[in-house]
């Protein structure tokens, strides 16, 4: 028989894993554009970087009407930690996403996700720059320079200062 305590210590630890929040590895970085980028290019670069080598199996540009607008983007043959692509038909202004999905074989899981952007109507300004060829040693959704403020808390560098 084991002490009371004993039996104690591991119903708590048992209680404290089971209440522990599940947390899933997204193979998801970095983008451009950034999540609710306003862009006046109507013909858009898109970049989609991932933190692990990723079995991309689709990549989507939807419209505001959910239509699917065509893109140069091809399914890699193996991995991937980018992919890059443009848009190949004019944009009219309005909201539009980004959609990807593939596999992460690393973690054993399906993962995708969804980028929203915005087209703004000729003459408006774009809130963010337009879109540049991807850059070796770009700046990721974590460190001081990240577009991804959000999840640097406080620390982040706000715009204009």
């Amino acid at each position: 028989m084991y002490p009371a305590s004993a039996f104690a210590a591991l119903v708590a630890g048992l209680l404290a894993g089971s209440c522990a929040p599940a947390l899933a590895q997204c193979a998801f970085d970095q983008s451009v554009p950034n999540a609710n980028d306003v862009l006046g290019d109507v013909e858009p670069a898109v970049t989609i970087d991932f933190t692990d080598e990723f079995e991309l199996h689709e990549v989507r540009v939807l419209g505001p009407d959910n239509a699917e607008w065509p893109t140069d983007w091809a399914r890699p043959a193996g991995q991937v930690r980018q992919t890059a692509f443009r848009v190949t038909q004019p944009l009219p202004p309005g909201r539009y996403m980004v959609i990807w999905n593939g596999y992460l074989r690393r973690h054993h899981h399906a993962d995708g996700g969804s980028i929203p952007f915005t087209v703004a109507a000729a003459g408006a300004a774009p809130t963010s720059p337009p879109a540049a060829a991807p850059q070796e040693g770009g700046v990721h959704r974590v460190g001081p320079g990240s577009p991804y403020r959000a999840l640097l808390g406080g620390a982040a560098p706000q715009p204009g200062r």
